[in-house]
């Protein structure tokens, strides 16, 4: 990479970057068109329909409803919520090209993320090498047996074990590892007296705990049976950390995306061992939440992999609680969920060890759709002999509509409704007076806390990184003249980057007026006078702004939807050598007239200014009356 440019560098990380791979690693994509596109559900908004675009030609990225749009480096950046140097070093690494001396991050820029990453792929090698290979690990290979884990299942997995030591793994660390970093990664403890650290995990078994990258990111750690600490929490997994948040992450989704995108099914479970014994049962295509409820972001993440998904939660008390809790989260959303909790009070683990994957794949095929798992519980409560025992099964029912809002006037929520009548022995009319109550007594307790809510979770400020997006999203919500007549040289310069030449020397960057595109002018002007032509690729790669990047995607889909190549292609046709004279003519002819419509403007005002002059005019005044002149005759000549 001698004597390369940063710009070369990024050029050949985006070149061997597959953008669809890249994204498919987050979003299920489907090919449309023979391949030449694919489509999914939109990672940066709740999609319902999928409105989100990968362009493998392009390598670009598009969505229609919330206009994120990108390439490589902009998609990682707002995915992974990284810098910009961060995300060339993700993707560098990722791409297996090292990193030039020049473009490495000093100290004062360096972010720990990517060191993070690196201090936990050794961890959970010193950990596994110390499970497979230590006396001490015996103890911890003996209960993997018991618990029936194969030595496959180990393998693939990278089960660890951490030694019933309280620095073991500081001791491992040093002169390879501060101890700060290993804080930051949450593998140590700060003591509350006396300083120091201390291993977070001791004498446990550990499950290492992937991203949807594939990126270990944390541990969950299970305390062996005979340990000697009183009250020892059993499970016991890694705190939230600057790469790691629980509530967003399903455990096991790294191995199990292959056959979720196969089956078009996912398996949800409620722990790490349950989702580790059914996908060792054969049933891949399952993941865990890990210690929390299903959250709004688990929701957001499952719909965008799989059309289908089946919570499979234990058959006791507390499993089918948490299945109801479960339940508003998805009704709302496009994607088929079905609800399964085992029979016998049993977990996955215990069932697929005693009845095989066989009897649970047939469970899972049976399990019923949220609404009508919830009408079962609903009438196993209450049953359905007396009046108060079916308004109760009513008001249960129409509580899951109201806590799904997403749901309210659409034909899903129809046919719920239409469903309750029957099943409850009342008229539709009265179903729908009672929610109509419900939903006034709900609206009402939101009003009354609306004003705290908003308090809590206004922003305290913007990413600088960000601070184009409130131009750019004015731009591509309404386009005044001028910003159409911008935006279609940009479109030219996008499709035909060989006329930079020819436009700069009519055009300046002082001639556009949005600020937005007069950057992104700029970026194309500073191509060419570094030598290179200002293509679509090379003005993506020059910048950093994933919201300025998602601009230019905009602005070429709308080259593309106008067909601008072809007409240029047109032009040149029938006007030969002189092809100038076309649609690149009008346009430059446009800006330049704005541009004498602006000094006109300018000369009226100076005009109006000047003090009443009793003899002569002076010489200034003569020269801008004759300019005033000469514009009203262009005026007059143009074509209207």
């Amino acid at each position: 990479m001698d004597g390369n440019s940063s710009a070369e560098f990024k050029e050949l990380v985006r070149s061997r970057t597959d953008i669809v791979q890249l994204i498919g690693e987050s979003v299920s994509l489907q090919p449309q068109q023979g391949g030449r596109v694919f489509k999914g559900l939109c990672p940066f908004h709740d999609d319902h329909n999928p409105s989100f675009t990968v362009n493998p030609e392009r390598q670009s990225y598009k969505c229609w409803v919330c206009n994120e749009g990108g390439d490589c480096f902009s998609f990682v950046m707002k995915h992974d919520t990284l810098g910009f140097p961060e995300t060339l070093e993700f993707l560098a690494r990722r791409a297996h090209l090292e990193m030039p001396a020049k473009l490495r991050r000093g100290p004062a820029e360096s972010s720990h993320k990517p060191q993070l990453y690196d201090v936990l792929m050794w961890a959970q090698d010193e950990f596994h090498n110390y499970l497979n290979s230590s006396a001490a690990g015996e103890r911890a290979r003996n209960y993997l047996r018991e618990r029936g884990f194969t030595q496959a299942t180990i393998s693939r997995c990278k089960f660890g074990y951490s030694p019933d030591d309280w620095e073991w793994l500081i001791r491992r660390a040093k002169g390879r590892f501060d101890v700060e970093l290993l804080f930051d990664a949450r593998l140590v403890s700060k003591r509350s007296e006396g300083g120091g650290c201390f291993d977070f995990f001791r004498d446990r078994v550990l499950f290492p705990i992937h991203d949807e990258r594939s990126r270990v990111v944390a541990f969950g750690g299970r305390i062996l049976p005979d340990n000697k600490y009183e009250n020892a929490q059993k499970y016991l997994n890694s705190v939230d950390s600057a790469i790691f948040h629980k509530s967003r992450l399903c455990f096991g989704l790294a191995w199990a995306r292959e056959a979720i995108k196969k089956s078009k099914t996912v398996l949800v479970t409620e722990g790490y061992t349950d989702c580790l014994k059914v996908q060792q049962a054969g049933l891949m295509n399952a993941v865990a939440t890990l210690g929390t409820a299903l959250t709004d972001s688990h929701v957001t993440l499952l719909k965008r992999l799989a059309g289908k998904v089946v919570l499979v939660y234990d058959g006791d008390k507390a499993g089918k609680d948490a299945a109801e809790r479960s339940l508003s989260k998805f009704l709302a959303q496009d994607v088929d969920l079905r609800i399964l909790t085992l029979p016998g009070d049993l977990d996955p683990d215990e069932f697929v060890t005693a009845h095989g994957a066989k009897a649970l794949e047939k469970l899972i095929d049976s399990a019923p759709e949220v609404a009508e798992y919830e009408l079962r519980v609903l009438i196993g409560r209450h049953g359905t002999e007396t009046i108060d025992a079916r308004m109760r099964i009513l008001d249960g029912m129409l509580q899951l509509l109201i806590m799904s809002p997403g749901i309210v006037g659409t034909v899903k929520e129809d046919m719920l409704i239409g469903r309750l009548p029957q099943r409850l022995g009342l008229s539709e009319s009265d179903v729908r007076r009672r929610l109509k109550e419900m939903r006034g007594e709900h609206q009402n307790r939101l009003i009354r806390t609306t004003e705290r809510r908003v308090s809590a979770t206004e922003p305290t400020g913007e990413s600088p990184q960000h601070r184009w997006r409130p131009a750019i999203l004015s731009l591509q919500q309404t386009q005044s003249k001028d910003d159409l007549l911008e935006c279609e040289l940009l479109q030219l310069l996008f499709t035909s980057p060989d006329i930079v030449d020819a436009v700069r020397r009519e055009i300046g960057t002082d001639d556009f007026k949005n600020e937005v595109l007069q950057e992104l002018l700029t970026v194309c002007f500073d191509l060419s006078d570094d030598g290179q032509l200002p293509s679509f690729d090379k003005v993506l790669t020059r910048l950093e702004c994933p919201d300025l990047k998602g601009l230019i995607v905009w602005i070429d889909e709308q080259a593309r939807e106008r067909e601008i190549a072809i007409r240029l292609a047109q032009d040149a046709a029938r006007e030969g050598d002189d092809s100038f004279n076309g649609l690149l003519r009008q346009v430059l002819d446009g800006l330049k007239w704005r541009r004498t419509q602006d000094s006109h403007r300018a000369a009226q005002g100076r005009l109006i200014e000047r003090p009443r002059e009793s003899a002569s005019l002076t010489q200034e005044t003569l020269d801008l009356l004759k300019q005033a002149s000469q514009f009203h005759q262009r005026r007059s000549s143009r074509k209207v």
